[in-house]
């Protein structure tokens, strides 16, 4: 389960890493799910009981050995995986893509740590390139279990939609307020919380790896508008390029966000909740208005039931009676996962369908 919701292909054939270590983790030590979203912490192999690489800089922050060593050892998660504070993120990292960097890199503690969202293997999947809209989709879509496309939203204001959107495409006005306007006037105003992170290469010696970054640790070059942009914003340059295509669009200055989806279209299938529900500032805070959401505690009931009793199923879990009720049991156990795998592996129905 954890696996899927850790890279963009959605699949378990792919390697071992930090989002699924820490999502085993806090399943086993039965601590609230909500913490995957705001903590600052993850799961390692105890060196002590397991032979794996553990140079916190090589191993962990600019490659995937550690999780890779794991996996290659097979070696029994439920006994050898440890919570240690959160790795940080490198710093001194020089200008450019590709960095000459000693392998001893020096590091810092995170700014804005938000459990699993600013793991290496979720901003590796997400955060590369493009124009970190990506990792508002899937943050959705694997903790909330809602595509984009559901929602979508044209009456929500527009006033957060970045520069690099065309307002006419293909001359055709009509096409963006009925179309793209819906899907950007909600993702663009959640993309501010990721404005100071980037997910870039970084040389070690004769290899590349990559590494996550963050503008309030590494202020210069690449992480800077050019020639300065607005004074002092220190967000990242793909969060304003292509800034000619509507140059009257919104522009990033810092990593506030805006919650759109609050509307009619939108109130009833996300339920928000909690001090965060209007909007914030940094990926904590917009992890925290996820993991407050009802709806949050319905799509972890969901991929929980899909995974023990439906295997390569997919049901709705605001409409389907069991997975509400397992829903509702989560919450009131402060949000134990551990329960929540047991409540659906008992569950009559369940039982009766792994028997078919």
């Amino acid at each position: 389960m954890a696996m899927k919701m850790s890279n963009r292909e959605e699949t378990i054939r792919a390697p071992f890493n930090d989002f699924a270590a820490s999502f085993v983790g806090v399943t086993r030590d039965e601590r609230s799910a909500k913490e995957l979203l705001t903590g600052d912490f993850f799961y390692m192999a105890d060196p002590k009981k397991a032979k794996v690489r553990t140079d916190m800089f090589k191993d962990f922050l600019v490659s995937n050995n550690h999780y890779e060593d794991l996996e290659n050892g097979q070696w029994d998660l439920g006994k050898v995986l440890i919570r240690v504070p959160g790795p940080g993120v490198p710093a001194g990292i020089p200008n450019g893509q590709q960095i000459p960097i000693d392998a001893s890199g020096t590091m810092s503690p995170n700014p804005d740590p938000a459990g699993v969202i600013t793991s290496r293997a979720f901003m590796a999947a997400h955060a590369v390139a493009g124009t970190n809209r990506r990792l508002v989709e899937f943050a959705f879509r694997e903790f909330m279990c809602v595509p984009m496309s559901e929602m979508a939203d044209t009456s929500a204001s527009p006033a957060r939609i970045g520069r690099d959107i065309d307002r006419l495409p293909g001359g055709d006005a009509v096409k963006f307020e009925t179309s793209c306007k819906g899907c950007h006037t909600v993702m663009d105003g959640f993309r501010g919380a990721f404005a100071r992170f980037d997910f870039a290469n970084v040389t070690v010696g004769n290899a590349t790896f990559g590494v996550v970054r963050n503008t309030q640790i590494n202020k210069s070059g690449s992480f800077r508008f050019p020639n300065g942009g607005v004074d002092g914003s220190d967000v990242v340059r793909k969060m304003n390029h292509n800034e000619n295509v509507f140059p009257n669009g919104f522009e990033i200055t810092d990593d506030s966000f805006v919650n759109n989806a609050v509307g009619a279209a939108n109130r009833g299938l996300f339920g928000w909740e909690g001090s965060r529900s209007r909007g914030g500032v940094g990926v904590n805070q917009f992890g925290q208005m996820i993991a407050d959401s009802t709806r949050f505690s319905q799509c972890m009931a969901k991929r929980v039931y899909e995974t023990v009793c439906l295997p390569g199923s997919k049901t709705d879990g605001r409409v389907n009676p069991l997975v509400q009720g397992l829903a509702g049991k989560f919450k009131e156990s402060g949000y134990n996962l551990r329960s929540l795998f047991q409540q659906a592996a008992a569950n009559s129905s369940c039982i009766a369908n792994m028997g078919r």
